[in-house]
């Protein structure tokens, strides 16, 4: 669905309602990914164009033999990764949160995070010659990749968008948009371009209920009618005493064009119903965070009022269309978990910057009354 930001963005497509007391400069890197909006194949021809077009025309020294040892990943023997630095920070492909490194940049676009990486030299195309990091056999990779977005200034918002030519890989140039929609019709002829953002996709189908104060809403509505009061669990919730609270949104996040995405359809026992991308944060009965991709028949989930229901199927579904997602104000794991049809669910923070917190417990038990210190 939406995208969003890697430290520059990642998380959101965009945030189509930020409201007055939060606005920043994450305000508008997610208002970036929301304009540049791509599905997951888009995502990965944009991230092999960014690292070829770094590789090719951004390198001093050039060429494939260029590279620097990685102070961030290894090969599968143990030794450095062989990175490429750009050398023109003004005119870069890669962002400056990742200190210009071209291999670096693209494995965080493409995998799961992981500190060792098959290195190979590549063996044909433009950039025969060059290392690329593969996926190890141990590797994750993204479900949903990661993508740059340009602009001809820093920070985001700041300068005119740029697009990659809209059919043509081979072309590293940049291209205005002067027809509106969203795509590089008009070579620019500036000298300068930075990667403004990283974006991401995400989440609910457009008819899946969220909690507010004045009830369960369609996201799809809410985001229409920018509802900000969203119920969320209170900091202290635990296992066995799941309250909630009236918390505030932070942003909400969506496409702005229309494209086909994969969901899953989780039904359980007494009815329930989730509709879910396959990357979005659920809580089941042991107060773990996992991916709705992960869910099989016999698991529990976790409901509103701390009860537990056992999935009966999981089906996977395909939505043409926007899906869509938000995040509270609030930063901490437990107060960014959401109700979405009587069921406990992650917001977007869980796959943006709170990513490390997937399959890892997040409600604890309660600690007994007899064990607490006197």
């Amino acid at each position: 669905m939406s995208k969003s930001v890697f430290r520059i963005v990642l998380g959101g497509a965009a945030a189509i309602a930020l409201f007055p007391t939060v606005a920043g400069a994450q305000t508008q890197q997610e208002w970036r990914c929301n304009i540049d909006s791509l599905v997951p194949s888009q995502a990965i021809v944009r991230a092999e164009w960014a690292r070829k077009c770094g590789l090719l025309n951004n390198l001093v020294p050039a060429g494939p033999s260029a590279w620097v040892p990685s102070t961030t990943t290894f090969d599968l023997a143990f030794a450095p990764a062989k990175e490429y630095v750009e050398s023109n920070t003004s005119r870069a492909y890669t962002g400056n949160s990742q200190g210009y490194k071209v291999n670096y940049y693209y494995a965080i676009a493409m995998y799961d995070a992981t500190p060792i990486l098959k290195v190979e030299a590549e063996a044909a195309g433009p950039t025969m010659g060059f290392f690329k990091w593969n996926p190890a056999p141990s590797t994750i990779l993204r479900a949903r990749p990661l993508y740059p977005t340009f602009e001809t200034s820093l920070p985001a918002g700041s300068g005119t968008p740029l697009y990659p030519h809209p059919t043509d890989t081979t072309d590293c140039r940049f291209y205005r948009d002067t027809n509106m929609d969203a795509k590089g019709d008009t070579l620019y002829t500036g000298t300068s371009f930075y990667v403004v953002a990283n974006c991401e996709s995400s989440c609910y189908a457009p008819d899946q209920e969220l909690l507010f104060s004045n009830g369960s809403v369609p996201i799809s509505k809410a985001v229409r009618e920018q509802q900000t009061d969203i119920l969320t669990l209170t900091p202290d919730a635990t296992l066995d005493d799941v309250q909630l609270q009236t918390n505030h949104v932070y942003s909400y996040t969506s496409e702005t064009r229309d494209s086909e995405h994969l969901l899953y359809t989780i039904t359980t026992e007494h009815g329930g119903k989730l509709r879910l991308t396959n990357e979005h944060p659920v809580v089941n009965s042991e107060g773990r965070m996992v991916r709705a991709a992960d869910l099989k028949v016999d698991d529990e989930l976790l409901r509103q009022d701390g009860t537990r229901e056992r999935v009966v199927s999981v089906e996977k579904t395909t939505h043409f269309g926007k899906v869509y997602n938000l995040r509270p104000i609030t930063r901490d794991q437990v107060t960014n978990v959401l109700v979405a049809q009587g069921f406990l669910v992650g917001s977007a923070r869980y796959q943006n910057e709170d990513v490390g917190f997937m399959n890892r417990i997040i409600l604890q038990r309660s600690v007994p009354e007899e064990l607490l210190p006197q």
